[in-house]
């Protein structure tokens, strides 16, 4: 992936099942919910489907969300309902899950939406439609805001990336190959920076750093 976002297909083949599953929640189903980036505003709220790569309590009550979630022919790290209501905000971030650079790949399929959210990445609108699957790697800065009257829901479907994933992204060109040196350099700063500040945590970055390098190693087998 290219440039952070991908339309993988116009219809996602369990669509149906996705809206069906929806229309059976109930508000006292939604948790109150913080993004995992910088935020503005509250109105975030989510349904666990899949966590730690299990299917939680809620599927196991609604089974046809796990055959939609079936789909996707590689190893699920966590899958959800995530809600945005009318008027919340998230600030352009950058996400280390989802990241498609240490092995991971966010899907998206909008479920309800409204023309009037605005969801971008690196800085350019990306219309996302109801139905719609796509591919979103989280290394690239993203922000979203919805300005219209409705909520609105994606099922959101974390992954680790395989190579059926790969099929399914445009083929890596030099922007690729780019965006991935310099995402890798600054993980590594950062990770310099936090060990100076605070030499008690060395053993903790040392640890991080090796469940990056197994992630790399990963992901260049799934991509070669």
């Amino acid at each position: 992936m290219n440039s952070g976002s991908f339309l993988v297909m116009n219809r996602f083949p369990e669509f149906g099942a996705a809206q069906r599953v929806l229309s059976e929640v109930s508000e006292a189903d939604w948790v109150p919910t913080i993004p995992d980036g910088p935020y503005k505003s509250d109105g975030w709220r989510v349904i666990k489907i899949f966590e730690q790569g299990k299917p939680t309590a809620f599927a196991e009550k609604h089974p046809e969300i796990k055959r939609a979630i079936g789909y996707f022919e590689c190893s699920i790290v966590k899958a959800m309902f995530y809600s945005m209501l009318p008027g919340a905000e998230l600030h352009p971030h950058r996400d280390s899950s989802g990241t498609l650079e240490l092995g991971l790949l966010r899907f998206h399929i909008p479920i309800e939406t409204n023309p009037n959210v605005s969801f971008m990445v690196s800085k350019k609108r990306v219309p996302m439609k109801s139905g719609e699957l796509w591919a979103l790697n989280t290394s690239y800065l993203h922000a979203v805001e919805n300005k219209g009257q409705t909520d609105r829901v994606h099922l959101v479907v974390e992954v680790e990336a395989n190579e059926w994933c790969w099929s399914k992204l445009p083929k890596k060109n030099m922007k690729f190959y780019a965006h991935y040196a310099w995402f890798m350099m600054l993980v590594a700063g950062r990770a310099i920076r936090l060990a100076l500040s605070d030499p008690k945590a060395v053993r903790n970055r040392l640890g991080i750093g090796k469940f990056i390098a197994k992630r790399l190693l990963r992901h260049r087998r799934n991509a070669a």
